[in-house]
């Protein structure tokens, strides 16, 4: 463009050249223009099934403020109190530095994000104000503890170690329990020895005794690959939307669960607990995610389900051997209960 200009100046003199250089910014805003993302206001977006709401004019009712996120096809949301930040084409956020993850994948129309208008009102919204809520927070009293497996359901193990899934997990919620009642809450469990309880007879006893809360304790394993890691919270996944390991909608999606009642208060407990479990073990990451678990689907209250960690990584699973693990984790899942029932309790004040 400058030589274009300079070439305009030699013939026709200094107004000729006012004029070039008048153009020259012309095509300079319009170029800066068609680089930067779009400003304009972003109304509503559909793709397929899924209803979108554009991100930014989202988060701006909560206080949240965008910019250019931190790597290439990011873009973060952030205030005083929450950093977050979206990926395109992703099902998978940071929240806070926690790994969360989405029923439906970011979208990006015109440089403008969109989130879906499930994950903003059943994850999002609880999280951003809970007090919004509050008609439905069931004061913290009676907490049902759920040992994963039992009986003639080992679950996994490490037989190099010598390890039963269904052994660990009683030790850790005997070990809870006993943090729990000492904060002041009622503790039931769904079993207290080796013995087998259906899935069904779990949830079934947690509404029985009027639970407020429902927390299962489990450990992982996988044959794939030995150095599989980490800690992952889940919880019951919303009405109309895929499980975190489901790649294709399914017809049982739009099925209502008993525990679909509780969808806000799941993701406040989901989060707090993911965030306890992070913060107290320095374990990996593997996220917070949701799934259609039978005792999540069939109780009436909050619930969530740990997967503690990996049996089948033998690092891991020589720590989690150690009965000073398993005391911390128990430690780590009690914060996690507690800083929940503060959000409950907060958001009942007046």
């Amino acid at each position: 463009m400058s030589g274009l200009a300079g070439t305009v100046t030699h013939r026709a003199g200094r107004k000729a050249r006012a004029h070039a250089w008048v153009w020259s910014g012309l095509w300079g805003l319009v170029l800066t223009a068609l680089a930067a993302p779009s400003t304009r206001a972003a109304g509503p977006l559909k793709i397929g099934e899924v209803s979108y709401v554009a991100a930014d004019a989202w988060f701006g009712r909560y206080g949240l403020e965008a910019s250019p996120g931190p790597t290439a096809g990011t873009r973060r949301y952030a205030s005083a109190w929450s950093d977050i930040v979206l990926e395109r084409d992703s099902r998978e956020i940071m929240y806070d530095d926690l790994r969360v993850f989405l029923g439906d994948a970011v979208a990006v129309r015109e440089g403008q994000f969109y989130l879906s208008a499930l994950d903003a009102e059943a994850l999002f919204a609880p999280l951003l104000r809970s007090r919004d809520y509050a008609a439905t927070a069931r004061p913290l009293r009676l907490i049902v503890l759920d040992a994963g497996h039992g009986g003639q359901d080992s679950g996994t193990s490490n037989p190099r170690l010598k390890l039963v899934e269904k052994d660990l997990t009683l030790d850790v919620v005997r070990r809870l329990g006993e943090i729990l009642r000492s904060q002041g809450f009622v503790v039931r469990y769904t079993r207290e020895n080796d013995t087998y309880v259906s899935l069904r007879e779990r949830a079934d006893f947690a509404r029985s005794a009027a639970a407020d809360l429902f927390v299962s304790i489990h450990f992982n394993a996988t044959e794939a690959k030995a150095t599989v890691r980490g800690t992952e919270t889940y919880v019951l996944t919303p009405r109309y939307q895929r499980s975190t390991a489901s790649e294709n909608r399914e017809a049982g999606d739009a099925v209502e669960q008993a525990g679909n009642a509780a969808d806000p208060w799941n993701a406040v407990l989901g989060f707090q607990m993911h965030r306890a479990l992070k913060g107290e073990l320095a374990t990996f990451d593997r996220g917070l995610k949701r799934a259609r678990f039978a005792v999540l689907r069939l109780i009436d209250c909050p619930g969530v389900l740990i997967e503690s960690g990996y049996l089948s990584n033998d690092a891991e699973a020589r720590r989690i051997a150690t009965p000073a693990y398993r005391a911390q984790l128990a430690q780590a899942v009690a914060v996690g209960i507690l800083n929940y029932a503060n959000r409950v309790a907060a958001a009942r004040q007046p």
